[in-house]
């Protein structure tokens, strides 16, 4: 029998206000790309921002989400209203697609999306009723705040602070963007402009080549900067220039910006007796990342001769093996691993840590035999079940290469 339409649409009806009985955020379930673009075609037609719980069934704060937050009633009211809820699993087929295509890596990790799938919003982990709230709130108001700003900005009646908030909301959605504005922003700075704190935290991440100008005035300045804003300011705004700049040496292969990092920056921010090590640490990782090996262990045999106690030599040996063994590749290297092993056996021939590594590195390089007899000692100078079986398995991956 057909059912008339009336009370077809009072049984909708009852359904609905049914549901909202659970005294829950109305969530759509994601299980496919069919739900996905159905959900964001949803937020397009009503225009809404698209809140999702990334969550797994093992996660227990997720739960806890479940049952102290989303049953809240003031967040279900306006979660409700004003955006599209969607949640999924982690661990599905489909939701851990949608996981790595936003690099989500915990959980429960909540997102704020806009309706072209730009995220706008991150929070990593568990957030009380009243702070999700907060966020929702916050994330409303920016997103409507967005577009009013543009407007001002390409009609070029916006303020300077205006200009700032303007930046770090498109920082979220379109950082090409904030690049450009944030550029002009920089570009029109004047001396008075640096006693507010936010034009560091800008030139932080947006202006931090030695050369440039927000550099040589901040450090030309210093007492200014830390009457202003306290040391400790100064020293992130350092790390910040440290950071990139030493990514952007290894990028380009650029050793006189490395050198300009460890004689003008470190010096700025650090205690003149961490200097040599940072130092140290600065080169081999240029070194290491840029595979130029050769320069790699002069500058671990220099920091070794030159700065390294006799009583820390040993572990100083291991460490760097174990680092090598760990992060970088080729016969190289592991012939370097081994070389600083050997000698740190030399100074304690009873260390099982020593033994057991370079018996490994051995493996590794193909000489079995001594790989095998050095792993078999290090099953002798194990204190505990734990080194018995880590010697163990390490035997047993080398007789595999063997094998192979």
């Amino acid at each position: 029998m057909r059912v008339p339409k009336l009370i077809y649409s009072s049984a909708v009806l009852f359904l609905l206000t049914f549901s909202g009985l659970a005294n829950s955020i109305d969530f759509i379930e994601i299980e496919s790309e069919k739900d996905w673009d159905a959900a964001f075609q949803r937020a397009a037609d009503e225009d809404k921002i698209v809140f999702i719980d990334v969550y797994t069934d093992w996660c227990t704060y997720c739960h806890k989400l479940d049952k102290e937050v989303y049953t809240n009633d003031a967040v279900i009211d306006y979660f409700n209203e004003n955006f599209i809820n969607l949640k999924f699993d982690a661990e599905t087929k489909f939701g851990f697609e949608l996981a790595r295509r936003f690099n989500v890596d915990g959980y429960p990790t909540l997102l704020f999306l806009t309706k072209g799938r730009e995220i706008f919003e991150r929070i990593g982990g568990f957030v009380p009723a009243e702070a999700l709230l907060a966020y929702g709130e916050q994330t409303l108001n920016n997103y409507s705040v967005l577009p009013v700003l543009e407007e001002k900005y390409e009609n070029l009646l916006i303020t300077k602070d205006e200009r700032l908030e303007l930046i770090s909301l498109l920082e979220k959605v379109n950082p090409e963007k904030a690049q450009v504005v944030a550029k002009k922003h920089i570009d029109e700075l004047w001396s008075d402009d640096y006693q507010n704190i936010e034009i560091l935290w800008l030139v932080s991440r947006f202006e931090n080549q030695l050369t440039g100008a927000p550099y040589l005035y901040i450090t030309s300045h210093k007492d200014s900067i830390v009457n202003w804003h306290g040391e400790e300011e100064y020293k992130d705004y350092l790390k910040a220039v440290y950071n990139d700049n030493l990514q952007l040496s290894i990028k380009y292969g650029d050793e006189n910006l490395l050198q300009d990092l460890v004689v003008k920056v470190l010096p700025e921010f650090l205690a003149p007796y961490d200097i040599a090590e940072a130092a140290y640490i600065t080169k081999k990782l240029y070194y290491g990342q840029r595979m130029e090996y050769d320069k790699y262990s002069f500058e671990v045999n220099s920091y070794l001769n030159n700065h390294v106690t006799d009583d820390s030599k040993e572990q100083f040996l291991f460490e760097t093996a174990l680092e090598i063994v760990d992060g970088l590749d080729g016969d190289t290297m592991h012939e370097f691993a081994t070389e600083l092993l050997v000698q740190a056996v030399a100074i304690n021939d009873k260390s099982f840590a020593a033994t057991s590594l370079l018996g490994y590195t051995n493996g590794l390089l193909g000489n079995y035999k001594p790989a095998i007899a050095q792993l078999e000692k290090a099953k002798t100078l194990a204190s505990d079940d734990e080194e018995r079986d880590m010697a163990s398995g390490l035997l047993e991956a080398v007789n595999q290469m063997k094998a192979n």
